[in-house]
C-alpha cells in the first residue's frame, strides 16, 4: 500500500483514523508495517493491510506468526503481547465466519491457480455495471470493488480513470489481487470482512459484483456496505437471478452440493469438462442469434474454466428475485433505486445515498 493511502482506511471498532508503523518499504509503498488506532492494530504484510475482526483476524494472526517473530523488537508493546497471547490461545470459530474462511479459501485457490487475466475484462467489467454506470461514470471517482477476488475490476477501474480503485477481500486471494495491481498508484488492495468495513463516508461507487449471494448473511452483508458512501454516492450491485434460472437452480446447486467437497486440484482438472462444452457450443452456434451460453462467446477457453470452477466449488450460492433486491435497498434507505435483468441470469442493481 501506498503511504498516501492511508488516510482512506479508518478502524472498523473505534472509527477513528489510523497512524501508519513501518517496518519495510519501497520508496512510497509500504511493505511490512503497523496500523495503529488508540488501543487496535492490524498488520500491513507484504503491501496489504490486513484488518480482519474477531475469529478472522485470531486465524490470521496465528497463521502469519513468522511476521510477528520476524518483526517482534519493532513492535510496540501493546502488540507484542497481544499476538503472543494469540499464539497460546484457542477460540472457537463461528458458524459465519467459518463460512467466510472456507468461501474466502475457495475463491484464492481459484484467483491464484485457475485465472489468467485477458483482453475482455474491461467489456466483462462494464457489462456487470450496465445498464446504469457507464465507463464515463469512474472517471475522477474514489471506488469501493466489495469483494475483489483476483483484484480484475480493481484494475479496471483504475484503468478507466478513477482516483482511487479500492478492492476488498476477506480472503487470502488479496495476495493476487495485489499482485495484479501493484504497480497502480490509485489503487489500494485491503483484506478485511464486508460485515466490519474498515472505511466510512468516503466513496464516490461502491460496487458489489457476483459476491453478496455467496456470504453467509448476504442482506446484512449489503446493509452494511453504504456507510462507505459519500452522500449521493452510489451503490452497485450484481447478484445471481433466480427468475428463469432453472438450469443453475435444478441443474449446478445439485450437482454443487457435491462437488464443493471434492479436493480443488481435482475439481480443477473435472471442470475442463464443462468448460470444454461451453467452449464447443460457442464455436458450433458462434452465428446464431441469442445462443445458450451466448454471453461466453467472445471469452477465452480459460474464463469458462475459470467459471465452471467458480460454480462448482463455493460453499454456498444464494437465488433473488429482482423485487427482494429491490427490498434491500428500500431497507438501506437509498433513493433513485433502479434495477436491471439480465438476459445471462444476473441482476444489476444500483441506487444513491
Amino acid at each position: 500500500m501506498y503511504k498516501t493511502h492511508v488516510s482512506l482506511l479508518k478502524d472498523p471498532q473505534t472509527k477513528k483514523p489510523f497512524k501508519l508503523l513501518s517496518f519495510k518499504n519501497n520508496a512510497s509503498e509500504i511493505i511490512d508495517g503497523l496500523l495503529i488506532s488508540n488501543n487496535n492494530w492490524y498488520p500491513i504484510i507484504s503491501g496489504v493491510p490486513r484488518v480482519l475482526l474477531g475469529s478472522l483476524r485470531h486465524d490470521y494472526l496465528i497463521n502469519h506468526a513468522g511476521f510477528y517473530k520476524k518483526y517482534l523488537k519493532k513492535f510496540p508493546k501493546q502488540c507484542t503481547n497481544e499476538w503472543r497471547d494469540l499464539l497460546k490461545s484457542q477460540i472457537s470459530v463461528s458458524a459465519e465466519s467459518h463460512h467466510q474462511l472456507i468461501t474466502g479459501s475457495s475463491f484464492a485457490y481459484e484467483w491464484e491457480s485457475i485465472y489468467r487475466e485477458n483482453n475482455y475484462e474491461q467489456q466483462n467489467y462494464l457489462h456487470f455495471l450496465s445498464p446504469y454506470v457507464k465507463a464515463k461514470d469512474l472517471k475522477g471517482k474514489k471506488i469501493l470493488d466489495l469483494g475483489c477476488g483476483s483484484g480484475r475490476f480493481t484494475k479496471q477501474a483504475s484503468l478507466l480513470g478513477a482516483n482511487i480503485s479500492v478492492g476488498v477481500d476477506v480472503g487470502e486471494s488479496v495476495d493476487t489481487a495485489y499482485k495484479m495491481c501493484r504497480f497502480l498508484d490509485n489503487v489500494l488492495i485491503v483484506q478485511a470482512d464486508i460485515y466490519n468495513l474498515p472505511f466510512e463516508n468516503s466513496f464516490d461507487i461502491a460496487q458489489s459484483i457476483g459476491v453478496l449471494h455467496h456470504l453467509p448473511n448476504p442482506k446484512a452483508g449489503f446493509l452494511s456496505c453504504p456507510k462507505v458512501l459519500v452522500k449521493n454516492g452510489r451503490m452497485v450491485i450484481w447478484v445471481y437471478n433466480r427468475r428463469n434460472n432453472a438450469r443453475a437452480l435444478y441443474f449446478y446447486e445439485p450437482l454443487r452440493s457435491l462437488t464443493r467437497r471434492l479436493p480443488k486440484p481435482l475439481l480443477y482438472k473435472i471442470c475442463y469438462i464443462p468448460g470444454a462444452i461451453v467452449h464447443l457450443i460457442n464455436i458450433i452456434t458462434k452465428n446464431m442469434k441469442n445462443p445458450p451460453f451466448g454471453y461466453y462467446r467472445n471469452f477465452p477457453f480459460n474464463m469458462k474454466l475459470n467459471d465452471a470452477f467458480d460454480v462448482l466449488s463455493t460453499p454456498k450460492s444464494n437465488y433473488y428475485f429482482v423485487e427482494q433486491i429491490i427490498d434491500w435497498f428500500k431497507s438501506a434507505q437509498l433513493k433513485k433505486i433502479k434495477a436491471f435483468e439480465h438476459p445471462e441470469a444476473g441482476i444489476t442493481c444500483t441506487a444513491l445515498k
